[in-house]
């Protein structure tokens, strides 16, 4: 701060605060001649100097032992020039947002963890807890939480929820011991509070994959399985669709990588629109009570009639119109072709349905169907926004116009949409068709369409989609109609003339209210599958379902997981794109539905399915698990709606299908198949030779085979003898008939075709045969067929099955059954489960299957809609749009499917390549493996981390006794050492140490022990290790070496010393001999230097706010064992503050490594010394001799009679002479040195002399001016650096050490009252 005559000065001459420092700065560094005894030595001139670099270091002059170098200490930190803040009025500085921690995490998180990318570091964990226990306290030093890195990751869907299989990188190994279970987290959910049956774990602490002896006990979740039913013992491996043998089996090439995308992922066609449907009141079983008035009983008749009603919505497709029309063409048309580029006008029309049906159910009136009917449309009317994209029948469109800003009941709206995608839609015109009400399944829709898209991020061999798809439907408050008891009001029945329960209660005035329903029904959903190579703009969108619709069928509001694994081999290194399209279940009602076409129900339980597809440039391999389904309508139906019982008593109840039709994976062998059968006539085979096989009766026992005519291109012929040792024998064949083989094919008698018994022309007597010919390759194995297996189970009598088993080539073992259905049984329900049993108790024997469903024949529940037959609501299960209030289906109000994954995969080796690993080269990276299945408590997967007690193995400089490992002793060492002299330790020596000798993750090959003065790293160490002094964290970050010793070092009180060449740390304070800090201890000088033997004395003075005391704020680390850390603080100041209050705020973050209050508090104590009383550094040069054994690290004594400032002789010399200096001393025959306002130079001037307060040298008018003063200061100083000037001499740079008066340090002997602790 100023001074308050400073501040007279500055006014005088109008200058600023910061111009008048400027001044002080530059004649700090300023100084004159010295006296004529030191005329021999060069000329001094005093510059700010840098108190701590880094610099090539020359090489030494052994002769004169001189030890150059550099030494980075805490006083240079301290120190460290901070930038002077900018003169701006005050602010507040608001919270800030912290990133993540550089080391290790400190706090939970909840972020989605991605992929580890190539390159990545490595991490390197140096950490070694101990655990101090008492009655009364548990105190935890040491260890460190770490994020993982994935590495490889895999989802899995099962239906009801989903599994994790993931691969994640700890570091670099091998770590000292392996990981608590409880130590494991996922964001800050720790994994030993998660359900163990969902979990295994597996660790690996020196690399390698992982297998399922590396299992913690901890986690229970069932072994893995591939699809033949074999334990995956490695855990990455895959169930891969084409492994070596040719089947489907677990194969360990596969590199696997799992993203969850968020874009394009939600999928389905939602918010429908009618397109003339009907709406309906609520049923009702109204009785016309016998003894009613007239008058009543046609009351009663009217409300039957509203019942029965179907009220339009008055909205529909009204015309559409292609390029070439020019205007809109009003036709109407079922499954019109909307093609790329035509445009349908939709239109919501302002009828009023209390007009249109005025007077016609009165007393009950319309109101409630007028308020349905304008609710329908004003849902329409906000659903249809410009620009959007929707579903008209199955093309896909965009609202490109709307008529009016919103429609009310006095205007219509019209609403004109440009097709994208073909497809067909249904146009209904006129004022007679808007006034229609069409059942719900009769028109395709129009709905808003939600379109998934998934692009590949790399090139790869199996793009697996994950989807998650929530589809049901909702009856809330609707009559319980399949309660209704006796006749029904319909075409050709009257309930009140048809005897029963319904006409017994109106005879009597009684009256029947039918139960309430409530509950969730079965729905499909349905959509298509496109595909397209990425990047190759003339290759559009194609379909690859084969025109077969995939569909999720469902009945409660709860997730399904189902997946599509999409196979593209031999890509060419392509990446591909794939997209999912909703398809309208109107349509599946009218292409579908009892016609003998299948869709693909998605069902994770099921068994695996497959199919292949080839389009423009690609074929594509698609795998999925459910089942191949042929709809029935009474497949799409929901019963409820059924006015009565249902008729199931009154039909056979025949079996048509399983809706499960096999269990396991038929096994692959291979044999010789026949590929080609050729079989003629004895006329053919013996007068033109065509592919026969001859077997002579007469002569010299010869068989002959001949393939294709003479004059043919591919014929051959050969003979040979009888001979079992040339040739093998067709089991059974007539007369021993042999095959031959040729060109990698097999020919072997095929038909018997007859016989000679005498020459015919040139032919001999014998058999012939057709031919046939074989090729070795990959089949299924031949099963044992059970024909007429008898079923068990269910409600019915008689099914039986064909009944296919198959059994491993290599052990006959069971793998694989298939069976259908060979008698239909009867008296079955579709409610039904059945058991097929099995055929025996051996290992080949089928096991058996229970609870497999059934599909019969019954149909006659789905009748025309009611008042035509006795069901409310068929086809409802697929309808795109609802007929009554009281329906509620899951794609009202959004898409119903998402895509929650992609699982990206490429085989290394097309199923029999190398093992994919990881850690090549064979650095040793310690891993952990993760099975994890999902549930309520964990639906998204954050970072995943690990609590390391004990780091990486190193070797180690002293043992946890602090006593020097050798080579020679490691076998008698006790503690934290092995016998190869390796341990875990926190100890930063020791840390560098290995950080520069290494050979797997150090500098050996740039540094190397040779480089490396290891006595002194020992010494360091065990100040470190005598001290408390710890350091435990994790290296994640390519780091410059010097630079991270350096900040590092500081914190543990060592300084980083470059001596001769060799990296060392040593101690920046006094110890003793058990290595601990003794403040007590006076520093041993090891130099003098005075003017005389020294030139270019620099000195770097601290600006004021530099040497500012202030409150320390130290963080550091407190651990929680295999828990998550908190960062604790602690804030002191020197005590003899007055008011601490106003001083600032510094703040030293030790969090990454430090876990002990005590290190932290050191620290803080010897860095709020060295600001209270180091104020300066120098640099000098001197001569060779003058250092003779003299290191960075030593302490020097300084003696100078060079010339300095006083600010207590600063002055000014205002424009018109006047002098005025803050001593008010008399000024005669000075030297000064002064300073104009707005030069870079400061100017010295001798014999200056003021007379009456005024100075008559016009050259001086408005200077600020000091008074040159001459005094010996003798002060001691630490050596921080030597090395060679370009002159030859030793440029030595050192940081002034003050001294207490006892003689010890003032820095470092100190008692805790000196400190003040806020």
């Amino acid at each position: 701060m100023l001074l308050p005559a400073e501040v007279e000065l500055c006014e005088t001459v109008g200058i600023t605060e910061d111009e008048y420092f400027y001044f002080i700065e530059l004649t700090q560094a300023y100084n004159g001649k010295r006296p004529k005894e030191y005329d021999d030595i060069p000329y001094i001139i005093n510059m700010p100097a840098v108190s701590a670099f880094f610099s090539a270091v020359a090489a030494g002059n052994a002769a004169a032992q001189i030890a150059l170098g550099i030494i980075l200490t805490v006083v240079s930190v301290v120190l460290a020039p901070k930038p002077r803040p900018p003169k701006t009025p005050p602010s507040l500085t608001t919270a800030g947002q912290t990133g993540p921690k550089r080391f290790a995490p400190q706090t939970g998180f909840n972020s989605v963890q991605e992929l580890a990318t190539l390159g990545e570091i490595v991490p390197l964990i140096f950490t070694k807890q101990e655990i101090t226990k008492t009655s009364e306290y548990i105190e935890v030093s040491g260890g460190v939480r770490v994020n993982t890195r994935l590495l490889w990751s895999q989802m899995i869907s099962l239906g009801s929820s989903q599994q994790l299989k993931a691969l994640f990188m700890i570091g670099l190994g091998p770590l000292s011991s392996r990981p608590d279970f409880s130590g494991y987290a996922i964001g800050d959910l720790l994994l030993k509070n998660y359900i163990n049956k969902k979990i295994a774990l597996y660790m690996r602490k020196a690399g390698g994959r992982p297998k399922e002896l590396n299992r913690y006990d901890e986690g229970t979740l069932p072994k893995q399985k591939d699809r033949n039913g074999s334990v995956m013992n490695d855990v990455m491996s895959v169930d891969w669709d084409a492994a070596a043998d040719g089947s489907g089996a677990a194969a360990d090439s596969i590199v696997s990588g799992t993203r969850a995308p968020n874009t394009q992922v939600q999928f389905g066609a939602y918010s429908p629109m009618p397109n003339s449907m009907r709406y309906r009141v609520p049923y009702e079983l109204v009785l016309k009570q016998k003894n009613l008035e007239s008058d009543n009983k046609k009351d009663i008749n009217k409300k039957r009639k509203k019942i029965t009603t179907n009220f339009p919505r008055y909205c529909s497709f009204y015309a559409m119109k292609t390029p070439t029309d020019t205007e809109y063409v009003k036709q109407d048309r079922t499954d019109a072709p909307l093609n790329v580029d035509d445009t349908i006008r939709y239109t919501i029309a302002d009828y009023d349905t209390e007009e249109e049906f005025e007077g016609k159910f009165e007393p009950w009136g319309v109101e409630d169907v007028k308020s349905a009917v304008d609710a329908t449309r004003e849902e329409a009317d906000d659903a249809i926004q410009i620009g959007e994209s929707y579903l008209a029948g199955s093309a896909l469109v965009v609202c490109i116009d709307r008529s009016n800003t919103m429609w009310n009941s006095k205007t219509y709206q019209n609403a004109y949409f440009r097709c994208d995608t073909p497809g067909v839609v249904d146009i209904r015109t006129g004022t007679a068709d808007l006034k229609a009400a069409h059942k719900g399944y009769e028109l395709l829709t129009l709905q808003k369409a939600a379109i998934g898209t998934i692009s590949n991020t790399k090139v790869c061999d199996v793009t697996e989609i994950g989807l998650k798809s929530k589809v049901f439907k909702q009856v809330t408050s609707f009559p319980n109609v399949n309660s209704h008891p006796g006749a029904v009001e319909m075409d050709g029945v009257d309930q009140d003339s048809t005897k029963g329960v319904v006409k017994r209660y109106q005879d009597d005035d009684g009256n029947i209210a039918l139960g309430p329903m409530s509950k969730y029904l079965m729905r499909y959903s349905f959509f298509r599958l496109q595909a397209r190579i990425a990047g190759v703009g003339d290759i559009d969108w194609q379909y690859i379902d084969k025109g077969q619709p995939f569909a999720i069928k469902g009945n409660l509001p709860q997730p399904q997981y189902n997946f599509i694994r999409i196979n593209h081999y031999n890509s060419a290194d392509r990446e591909f794109e794939f997209r999912f399209l909703p398809f309208p279940g109107n349509l599946i009602k009218r292409n579908f539905v009892d016609k003998n076409k299948a869709v693909r129900i998605l069902n994770a339980a099921e068994d695996l399915e497959s199919y292949e597809v080839s389009t423009v440039g690609q074929d594509y391999e698609i795998f999925y698990r459910g089942t191949d389904r042929k709809l029935r309508r009474g497949d799409v139906s929901n019963t409820e709606w059924y006015l009565g019982a249902l008729p199931t008593a009154d039909k056979e109840g025949k079996v048509k299908e399983f809706v499960k039709t096999k269990k396991g994976n038929i096994p692959i062998e291979k044999r010789w198949v026949a590929i080609e059968e050729r079989t003629t006539t004895t006329n053919v085979a013996v007068a033109k030779g065509d592919a026969r096989v001859f077997r002579s009766t007469i002569g010299g026992n010869k068989t002959f085979f001949t393939w294709d005519r003479g004059n043919q291109k591919g014929h051959w012929e050969k003979s040979v003898d009888y001979s079992k040792n040339t040739v093998q024998l067709v089991p059974k064949s007539k007369a021993g008939i042999k095959c031959i083989k040729r060109n990698g094919f097999k020919y072997c008698n095929g038909a018997f075709v007859g016989s000679l018994t005498h020459n015919v022309k040139n032919n001999r007597k014998g058999h012939y045969f057709g031919m046939t010919k074989y090729e070795y390759k990959k089949v299924n194995v031949i099963p044992q067929i059970y024909d007429d297996y008898q079923v068990n189970g269910g409600s019915g009598q008689d099914l039986t099955v064909t009944l296919k088993v198959y059994r491993d080539p290599d052990n006959n073992k069971f793998k694989a059954a298939r069976w259908e259905v060979k008698n239909s049984g009867k008296n079955y329900k579709d409610s039904d489960q059945v058991t097929i049993p099995k055929t025996g108790n051996a290992d080949s024997d089928f096991p058996g299957i229970q609870n497999v469903n059934i599909v019969t024949d019954f149909n006659d529940f789905v009748t025309e809609p009611w008042p035509k037959g006795k069901n409310l609501n068929p086809y409802d299960a697929i309808n795109d749009y609802y007929q009554y209030d009281a329906e509620r289906s899951s794609h009202l109000d959004g898409p119903e499917h998402e895509i929650v994954y992609v699982n990206e995969q490429t085989d290394l080796g097309e199923g029999s390549g190398p093992t994919y690993d990881f850690d090549t080269p064979k650095a040793g990276i310690a891993n952990i493996a993760l099975r994890l299945s999902s549930s309520k408590e964990w639906n998204s997967f954050s970072q995943f981390s690990v609590y390391i007690k004990n780091g990486l193995k190193i070797k180690r400089l002293i043992n946890d006794n602090g006593e020097t490992v050798t080579d020679g002793n490691t076998k008698n060492l006790k503690t934290g050492v092995d016998s190869d002299g390796f341990g875990p330790t926190n100890n930063f020596a020791e840390i560098v140490h290995a950080l520069l000798t290494e050979e797997k993750f150090g500098l050996v090959d740039s540094i190397g022990a040779p480089s490396v003065d290891k006595e002194r790293m020992i010494i360091a160490a065990k100040f470190c290790e005598a001290n408390g002094f710890y350091w435990d964290g994790v290296i994640t970050d390519k780091q410059n070496i010097r630079e991270f010793i350096y900040q590092n070092a500081v914190f543990n009180l060592l300084d980083f010393t470059i001596l001769g060449g060799k990296f060392s740390l040593f101690p920046s304070v006094p110890f003793n001999s058990d290595f601990k800090i003794d403040g007590t201890i006076k520093p041993k000088v090891c130099a003098l230097f005075t003017d005389g033997n020294t030139k270019n004395l620099k000195v770097s003075f601290l600006s004021p706010e530099e040497r500012q005391n202030f409150i320390g704020t130290v963080y550091f680390r407190k651990e929680v064992e295999n828990g998550f850390p908190s960062t604790e603080s602690l804030s002191l100041y020197v005590a003899d503050e007055e008011n601490p209050a106003k001083l600032p705020i510094e703040v030293f973050d030790m969090s990454d490594f430090c876990t002990n209050e005590d290190h932290a508090k050191d620290f803080l104590r010897h860095a709020l010394k060295v600001r209270e009383k180091v104020d300066h550094g120098i640099t000098f040069e001197t001569t060779p001799q003058a250092i003779a054994g003299l290191k960075p690290g030593d302490y020097i004594r300084f003696i100078s009679e060079a010339t300095h400032t006083d600010r207590f002789e600063n002055g000014v010399i205002s424009f018109d002479g006047v002098v005025q200096s803050v001593g008010n001393k008399p000024i005669t025959n000075e030297t000064i040195y002064y300073w104009k306002p707005g030069t870079d130079e400061v100017k010295e001037l001798a014999n200056f002399t003021v007379v009456n307060g005024k100075t008559t040298k016009s050259e001086l008018h408005g200077a600020v001016f000091t008074v040159k003063q001459t005094t010996a200061s003798n002060r001691l100083y630490k050596v921080e650096s030597l090395a060679y000037s370009e002159e030859g001499l030793i440029n030595v740079g050192a940081s002034h050490a003050p001294l207490l008066d006892d003689g010890t340090l003032a820095t470092i002997n100190y008692i805790s009252e000196d400190f003040g602790k806020l």
